[in-house]
């Protein structure tokens, strides 16, 4: 009984979790305009902090700027 309890509650609280980030899923950039735009600032950011002698705090700024102007500021969370 004990086990069941607990994986409902998992199930449940993973059921609340997903549609917060249904939306901004770069898995899904194929198919939606915002998880496209959420997808390019993670390709943008990846291209640049390869640069040797890249500012890595000012990527991160232009990251997070990214995703706010995407919708997606839930994704700036990425990068820790």
């Amino acid at each position: 009984m004990n086990k069941f309890a607990f994986v409902a509650a998992a199930a449940l609280f993973a059921g609340m979790m997903t549609p917060a980030f249904a939306d901004c899923d770069t898995r899904k950039a194929d198919e939606d305009k915002q998880a496209a735009a959420a997808s390019k600032c993670y390709d943008e950011y990846l291209s640049r902090a390869q640069n040797y002698g890249a500012d890595k705090a000012e990527l991160r700024a232009n990251f997070q700027a990214c995703n706010e102007k995407a919708g997606c500021p839930q994704n700036s969370s990425l990068l820790k």
